[in-house]
């Protein structure tokens, strides 16, 4: 199927796509899904994930706004349900190697879930890869030869 074809299959169903994002992404991802013809919701909160994953056709989770108490434990429930339905998981693993804490995190995350799609840097990847990779914030100072974008690169 070409890009054109996979935006009319998108506009004709006009999926419900539940992001858990951070706020520098959140306007962005939720006008490029309408542009598309998808029906973008932006919940966070842990209390309706259970709820919201069941009317989803897939879930995006983005890490860059972590926070245990609030996002965290919304992204696990939310992941956890998603992969009992089938639905699709992308996650986008932002900083992974900048902290120990945030490259820990997203790692439980891709263990618990293994997510449909990380898109990631390469540095993001690297970190994921276990290789130790540091991160600059979302800057990546690593490079992946010879994998191009798009190309599976094996999680340990």
């Amino acid at each position: 199927m070409n890009a054109w074809a996979a935006v009319m299959e998108i506009r004709k169903r006009s999926p419900l796509i539940h992001n858990i994002t951070n706020y520098v992404a959140m306007n962005t991802s939720a006008n490029a899904l309408l542009a598309i013809g998808a029906s973008p919701v932006m919940a966070h909160a842990e209390e309706e994930m259970a709820d919201m994953v069941s009317l989803a056709s897939a879930l995006v989770i983005n890490i860059g706004t972590l926070s245990r108490e609030w996002w965290v434990k919304s992204m696990c429930k939310a992941a956890e349900h998603a992969a009992k339905r089938g639905i699709p998981i992308v996650l986008d693993p932002v900083g992974a190697g900048a902290t120990p804490d945030r490259t820990h995190t997203v790692r439980e995350l891709v263990a618990a879930t293994r997510p449909t799609i990380i898109r990631g840097n390469a540095s993001e990847i690297v970190a994921l890869c276990g290789d130790g990779a540091r991160t600059k914030g979302v800057d990546s100072t690593e490079s992946l030869p010879g994998c191009g974008g798009g190309r599976p690169v094996p999680l340990r």
